[in-house]
């Protein structure tokens, strides 16, 4: 067999995801007595250059992406026991790692395909990853560089973390730091003195040999080092003084002490329950309503740690009441974690003092899925109740509160682990659609209880798999779409309440919304990702606005800073945001179908200054914006 028909054929068995061929190719390379070198560089790393650039275009999609990854390793790992490599110009060592707090491992594993596709030797430290690990990685492997990735705005803090401990063992020049994730923009990056970020794992992959390229020879000399930690040891000493500073629970106690003097004078004339259902309709109202969410972060006001928070319905409850009137939000959305179904379910939880709970150990077999029973000691009920004592209290300040729970493919997910169900979606779909039967059961039987026992204004469903760079339309209309069409649209239908759902991903499946007649949507915006269909407000108002009420459009990495200069920012940011949002549903025949509102949490150890200068803005400006746009 000719070497071009080798190197075809195993390019062929990487795009086609097939594990098998994959091998057989590999051997056959060998046999023929094809460079090792060259099998793997224009075999199966062309092979999954190209199902990239179909991903790139949208003609594949992540399940194909993860069956193509294994296949390559699978070819990889015939072949590279045989590569004539000189050791001293051996391929560069990449740390790769999903931050501690965060257990999503899908664009980790995507970023780690593709620089060892490149050509790189990507160590993987896998998902909530000890902050301090990267850096003992680092120095134990004398990488070139550390790729962290996250998909929670709740865990970016801790990318920032690992680039001060580099910078105090002296390592921070000696290699490249990379950060991504959906959240991740580059102002963040540049932000946290991180050398680059990307959009996707192709982007990874091009910023990172730029990057790397420019690292000196002798990056990892002791004299390099030590010149480094002197460089650094001046701006540490300088951030010491604030790392034992609790800055939520401080700034929840200035904003505490000044409610009362501060607050009042807006004079606002509506309540907060008056003026979400009236914008919902799209009536008249004073201004538009602010709602960012907030969740974690109101629990400085109680105060009390997340875990008591996430776990304890007392605690919830009270943040809940806290939240919405200290900052003066018009509706609070009580997320806790996306692993309470996980946790019933059996997969091992983690339960950190200060941080989102995560789910750490899956089950290993989807057989051994056992749907549980609602009752008193599981997560479940203690949110049904948390978010029942929640209602009760805020309709002491007529607010309305709008409980939230997991949809069947988050909980699978969070259950069995992400990149293993999309995986199986492509080689073993009835073993998927099996557990999705059961988590689709336990969620529907939440969602009743919490409509005929918590009773929340409004319940709201977490569909974050209905995302054009993750499954298909049709993919996912075959897993978590039927059941969103066919169990939980007529559920909500049957108790009489608006569809509600939250979708922080990068671009969801937008003509999905109307297959189950959703109401509200939060959504995030991507301004990085226009380009793959990432949506502002004035597109979705344009299109969607008379049949579904939106919020979101506010990146919730904004609120981490404090400082004088971003307040300011974050003042004229939400002007300018509200003026935008009034011309446009001005334009569009409405007038406050809209929410000024976060698409996703902002991270829970964050200021609290930054939200209420957001919401308070709003209540300032936004009567006099109004009448001034609307009339």
């Amino acid at each position: 067999m000719a070497k071009n028909e080798i190197l075809n054929a195993l390019a062929d068995a990487v795009v086609e995801g097939d594990d098998e061929l994959a091998e057989e190719f590999a051997q056959k390379a060998l046999d023929e007595g094809v460079d090792a070198y060259e099998a793997i560089i224009g075999g199966l790393a062309k092979g999954m250059n190209i199902i990239s650039d179909q991903y790139e275009k949208g003609e594949a999609f992540v399940p194909s992406l993860l069956l193509a990854a294994d296949a390559m390793y699978a070819g990889m790992e015939i072949l590279t026991p045989y590569m004539k490599v000189d050791a001293s110009a051996g391929p560069q060592n990449v740390i790769v790692g999903t931050v501690e707090g965060d257990v999503h491992d899908i664009g980790k594993n995507l970023v780690k395909t593709m620089i060892t596709a490149a050509g790189y030797n990507a160590i993987d430290l896998g998902v909530d990853v000890p902050l301090g690990k990267f850096v003992e990685a680092a120095k134990e492997n004398r990488a070139a560089a550390i790729s962290m990735s996250t998909l929670m705005t709740t865990t970016m803090g801790g990318m920032k973390t690992v680039i001060e401990q580099l910078q105090e063992e002296g390592l921070r020049d000696s290699l490249v730091v990379m950060v991504g994730g959906a959240p991740v923009s580059r102002e963040f990056a540049e932000s946290i003195g991180a050398d680059g970020t990307a959009r996707d794992a192709s982007g990874a992959v091009e910023a990172l040999a730029s990057l790397v390229s420019n690292l000196p020879a002798d990056a990892w000399n002791d004299s390099a080092v030590v010149t480094s930690k002197m460089k650094y040891k001046e701006i540490l000493a300088q951030k010491g003084a604030k790392e034992d500073i609790d800055i939520g629970l401080l700034t929840a106690e200035k904003i505490l002490a000044e409610y009362d003097s501060v607050v009042p004078k807006f004079n606002e004339t509506m309540t907060k329950k008056e003026r979400f259902v009236s914008a919902f309709q799209d009536k008249k109202v004073d201004r538009l309503p602010v709602a960012p969410l907030i969740c974690g972060l109101s629990r400085k006001f109680v105060p009390c740690t997340y875990a008591d928070y996430s776990t304890r319905a007392e605690m919830y409850a009270a943040s809940v009441v806290a939240g919405t009137k200290y900052f003066n939000i018009d509706n609070f959305v009580g997320l806790t974690d996306l692993c309470v179904v996980a946790s019933d379910f059996g997969a091992t939880i983690r339960v950190p003092e200060e941080d989102t709970p995560a789910a750490t150990g899956h089950l290993e077999d989807y057989e051994a899925m056992e749907v549980p029973e609602i009752k008193e000691g599981t997560r479940a009920y203690n949110l049904i109740q948390g978010n029942k004592l929640a209602t009760e209290k805020a309709k002491a300040i007529d607010a309305p509160v709008t409980a939230l729970f997991e949809g069947p493919m988050v909980a699978l997910t969070q259950i069995m682990g992400a990149t293993r169900v999309l995986s199986d979606l492509q080689n073993n779909p009835d073993v998927v659609l099996k557990g999705l039967e059961k988590t689709t059961e336990y969620c529907k039987e939440m969602a009743t209880m919490m409509f005929e026992e918590a009773q929340p204004d409004n319940l709201c469903l977490v569909t974050l798999w209905t995302n054009n760079v993750i499954l298909g339309a049709e993919e996912y209309m075959k897993t978590e779409g039927k059941a969103m069409q066919n169990v939980f649209a007529p559920l909500y239908k049957k108790y009489n309440k608006p569809m509600v759902i939250h979708n922080c991903a990068d671009a969801p499946h937008w003509d999905l919304i109307k297959k189950w007649d959703t109401k509200y949507y939060s959504y995030t915006f991507y301004p990085e990702q226009v380009n793959k269909g990432s949506k502002d407000h004035k597109y979705l108002i344009e299109n969607y606005g008379k049949d579904v009420m939106f919020g979101g459009e506010v990146s919730p990495v904004a609120f981490m800073d404090n400082s004088p200069a971003n307040l300011e920012k974050i003042r004229n940011d939400t002007i300018s945001l509200q003026e935008s949002v009034l011309n446009t549903l001005k334009e569009n025949g409405m007038q406050s179908k809209y929410v000024i509102s976060t698409g996703c949490e902002v991270p829970p150890r964050g200021p609290c200054d930054t939200v209420a200068t957001q919401t308070y803005t709003v209540a300032q400006t936004g009567p006099e914006l109004f009448r001034k746009i609307i009339g």
